[in-house]
């Protein structure tokens, strides 16, 4: 631990899980604003409530695509953290368990340099600071612990508290864990019962889960373990993904993992990319300050090393293509060279630039087109208007001169106190806090409450702190009790429920909820499947339920698919738990028929649902 305090790594993959978990994060976002009239809507598609979410969505959005582009990352993570607050720890219906990890990360994110490297905070400090003959070069390295806290918060408290909810649960005690949820249909999408066949595997599985979510949090700490450790998170987080309808849940962790990537991997994959020998030669004025900048953010978007900054002064005379040109000339105008001779003069040579660059090659197209181009001209020419009459140099350019950075070790008034060491305490004092409250929440799991000895007395102690914190833990910091994955979630769960309707052109077709096999189809993934599965077809078939919550989805459907549908029917496929293992379990399930219990006919206004008799026997045996 001590090393994860004082040992410092390059910051590259901070920056890299800040963009992969931007684009998860904006997928969850997006699924939420696409499903908003359903999830936040007091009537939905009739009555927004006293605040319409649309609205905070939009800024959202921008919000996380700013977190992406590491564009004033400290303030837009502060943003970010408080729509998380505001938007997932309110969530009751629709909640599901990544709402947690969202949370907890967005809280640290507020406090991790993650936007020191392929940031466009970097470059403007890069900018700021650059100045003729000193190129400002940030500093790429931070304290491990900035990596570590987010593992740790993320995935090793979260295994910490799963495991003592595994522990007290039979089917994860029997080795079996892993083969239940992927074994019924309405939990799993796709069907792999060619390995849940095995048994042996199964069982080597689940208690694999155990142990690795057990000794995780101990042995993470250690270099020599992370690697095995990551990988075989990712492999169990993979599964997720293929087996069970939560695509964002087991994405989150994915990228949570590659923190523990070890840094060398990303460089070596950074110099793997970059061209062993540049295609353009951009000259430049030495002397402009305006220039220096320039070339400052040219280097920061060449990620592929494909272009070659040079100065006018002194390198001019060894390129073969430039012997027309006088000095005075190329330091009016900026000129590029390809490396087939051509020259490019002005406009034209930001234009090559761009082509160059690879990535960039669309946009340089796209400002070469005939109108965009004209316009480009203008401005280049309005931005180096004055270059036409007098260069701008150090003496008369306006550009301002900041003084250097500050460093983090510089000291604040008294001497050892300094950014990096009030950096080291405030971990130290997050990671405790934080641990000090998943603890609480352990202490009260079934398995610490029914198993040891005097836990009564010490529930005296622990309950004032724990009632009073749990909550803004919770619901600030993302700490809660973690039994997924374990049988309580699916015992009497014993019914599938499936909709159709007729097309125009007469066929059956399901509503893109559930499928003919019973498994989640369609838009039915991550909070629409926690909501469809576990609130509207319960653990018990209620007929209020069902009505109550199939209507948003009935009204969604048909406002998408622009479609003037009157009718819909209702299917039941009988379903059961399974409490010890068995050999083609899912397809068993999945091959029970369909049976119709009954319909619901719109007019436009009114839902009017009618059921046959087989519901009717359905809820009674229920209600026994």
């Amino acid at each position: 631990m001590k090393k994860a305090f004082n040992t410092k790594v390059d910051a590259i993959g901070l920056s890299i899980f800040r963009m992969l978990y931007s684009i998860i994060l904006f997928c969850e976002i997006h699924q939420l604003y696409t499903f908003r009239s359903i999830i936040y809507d007091k009537e939905s598609f009739l009555y927004k409530g006293e605040l319409d979410v649309t609205f905070l969505f939009v800024f959202w959005f921008a919000i996380v695509i700013c977190l992406f582009l590491g564009l004033f990352t400290r303030y837009i993570s502060i943003l970010n953290y408080i729509f998380s607050v505001i938007i997932f720890s309110s969530a009751s219906h629709f909640e599901y368990h990544v709402f947690y990890a969202y949370v907890g990360i967005n809280f640290l994110l507020m406090f991790i340099p993650i936007s020191r490297v392929l940031s466009l905070d970097s470059l403007m400090t890069k900018v700021k600071y650059t100045s003729i003959g000193r190129p400002f070069v940030v500093n790429r390295k931070v304290l491990k612990i900035n990596y570590i806290a987010l593992v740790f918060v993320a995935i090793g408290l979260v295994y910490f508290d799963s495991v003592f909810h595994k522990f007290s649960n039979h089917l994860w005690q029997k080795g079996f864990g892993v083969w239940l949820p992927s074994s019924l249909p309405m939990v799993t999408w796709n069907d792999t019962s060619v390995l849940l066949n095995q048994k042996e595997l199964m069982l080597f599985l689940g208690y694999l889960v155990l142990a690795f979510e057990t000794v995780f949090i101990f042995l993470f700490w250690k270099k020599k373990w992370r690697i095995p450790l990551m990988l075989l998170g990712i492999f169990f987080h993979f599964g997720i993904l293929i087996a069970y309808p939560i695509p964002w849940f087991a994405l989150t962790f994915i990228a949570v993992y590659f923190l523990m990537m070890p840094i060398g991997f990303w460089l070596k994959i950074a110099q793997f990319f970059k061209a062993k020998r540049a295609s353009y030669t951009f000259y430049y004025d030495a002397e402009c300050p305006l220039c220096n900048k320039v070339v400052v953010i040219i280097k920061h978007f060449d990620v592929f090393k494909t272009i070659n900054c040079a100065t006018v002064q002194g390198n001019f005379q060894n390129e073969t293509a430039l012997k027309s040109y006088s000095e005075e000339e190329l330091l009016i105008n900026i000129h590029g060279v390809t490396n087939s001779g051509k020259v490019k003069v002005g406009f034209w040579a930001y234009v090559q630039l761009l082509k160059e660059m690879k990535y960039t090659y669309p946009l340089g197209l796209l400002i070469s087109l005939p109108i965009i181009s004209n316009l480009g001209q203008w401005v280049y020419r309005f931005v180096a208007g004055n270059r036409l009459t007098e260069r701008c140099t150090a003496e008369n350019c306006s550009m301002p001169v900041y003084t250097k950075a500050v460093e983090e070790t510089d000291d604040l008034l008294i001497k050892g106190f300094n950014q990096l060491s009030i950096t080291k305490f405030f971990w130290k004092f997050v990671l405790i806090f934080l641990l000090v409250g998943q603890l609480m929440y352990i202490w009260f799991s079934p398995f610490i409450q029914n198993n040891f000895p005097k836990v009564g007395y010490f529930n005296k102690v622990v309950k004032v702190p724990f009632s009073v914190t749990k909550d803004f833990y919770k619901d600030y910091f993302g700490l809660t009790h973690h039994d997924v994955f374990i049988d309580k979630h699916f015992l009497n769960f014993n019914h599938i429920v499936k909709v159709t309707f007729v097309s125009d052109k007469g066929k059956i077709v399901n509503l893109p909820l559930i499928n003919e096999n019973g498994m989640p189809s369609g838009y039915n993934q991550g909070v629409i499947w926690r909501n469809l599965s576990f609130n509207v077809i319960s653990q018990k078939i209620q007929q209020d339920k069902i009505e109550k919550g199939i209507i948003p989805y009935l009204i969604y459907f048909m406002k998408e698919e622009n479609l003037k549908i009157n009718k819909f029917k209702f299917f039941i496929k009988e379903v059961a738990t399974p409490k010890n293992w068995e050999k083609d379990y899912l397809k068993k399930q999945m091959a029970h028929p369909w049976i119709e219990v009954g319909e619901v006919n719109y007019d436009g206004e009114v839902f009017e649902f009618s059921w046959n008799g087989e519901m009717n026997k359905i809820i009674n045996s229920e209600s026994k």
